[in-house]
């Protein structure tokens, strides 16, 4: 079986990607089904996706990354040969759309142009796999995280380290995000934590988010006033940014981990993508589900 890695939406918040086992799809969320074919080319799993615009990069386990086109579903650019050919953990967008950042399993991140898949910078210092990157919103620094079990913060421009790198996680660090007015970055980790530094001081601010499951994955409500984590248990627990409390949620409906989660861009709908091959929609202001999407019968016809 085969997990859904996956989702982001679309800008016009109709439509939703999801990535799985070699193929990404895309889904209209008023009906459940997909809108155009399947979009093919990687030869391992898709690990994960980032959209821009009517753009939509991907990256997986093949050491490769490609950049589609939303509309077409054709490929636009690639496969860009990425990470030594190793596994390419996660793809960003810088917001701009004119550079794309990877991480990957030879323990470095790097920044390509978004239109050429021209290697800019590489940035090397973490001693483990690489697994999750992001662009600042103003695009002069990229956070990074690791199996390391450590948070870096890199200069865009030079590719070079700032100051040492944000330590105190006990496990691998999974995923990581800039706060949308760039003051904070939030991390998350299999440590069951999900903490909060100052991106200036890079001291930790309050105490650690305790969560019940090893955390497998983080998004941020487009105000920045919400965060939501998926955990290894199938569990999906929402908190409120500033007060670190729990926000009240129903979500329970995933049999296994929930490796994806995003808001769509008005912030009212919540996805998340599960290793029980399912995508669950909810309602992010009243706190119910919605429908689910099942991968199942259609993922059987990949090969």
């Amino acid at each position: 079986d085969t997990p859904i890695y996956s989702v982001a939406f679309l800008p016009d918040g109709r439509c939703l990607v999801s990535s799985s086992h070699k193929t990404l799809r895309i889904w209209d969320i008023e009906t459940g089904e997909t809108v155009i074919s399947p979009l093919q080319g990687h030869s391992d799993t898709v690990r994960c996706l980032a959209v821009h615009g009517s753009r939509i990069a991907s990256c997986s386990y093949d050491g490769s990354f490609h950049v589609w086109d939303a509309d077409s579903g054709k490929l636009v650019l690639g496969p860009i040969k990425a990470h030594q050919g190793k596994g390419v953990y996660w793809i960003a967008y810088s917001r701009d759309g004119t550079r794309i950042a990877t991480a990957g399993d030879d323990n470095c991140a790097a920044i390509w142009d978004a239109n050429t898949g021209a290697q800019l910078r590489e940035m090397v210092g973490h001693t483990s796999y690489v697994v999750c990157v992001a662009f600042s919103e103003d695009g002069t620094r990229l956070v990074s995280s690791s199996a390391d079990y450590t948070v870096r913060i890199w200069d865009v421009a030079s590719g070079e380290c700032i100051g040492e790198p944000l330590t105190g996680h006990t496990g691998w660090v999974r995923a990581v995000c800039f706060s949308p007015d760039d003051k904070h970055i939030f991390s998350s980790s299999y440590d069951h934590t999900i903490r909060i530094w100052d991106a200036e001081t890079r001291a930790l601010i309050g105490e650690p988010l305790w969560m019940d499951h090893e955390v497998l994955c983080m998004g941020l409500s487009p105000d920045g006033k919400r965060l939501v984590a998926g955990s290894y248990g199938g569990k999906i627990a929402m908190r409120d940014v500033e007060t670190g409390a729990a926000i009240p949620t129903p979500f329970n409906g995933h049999k296994s981990g929930v490796w994806g989660v995003a808001f769509s861009p008005d912030g009212r709908i919540i996805a998340s993508a599960s290793s029980d091959r399912t995508i669950a929609l909810w309602d992010a202001t009243y706190d119910w589900k919605l429908w689910d999407i099942d991968d199942e019968d259609v993922e059987q016809n990949d090969d």
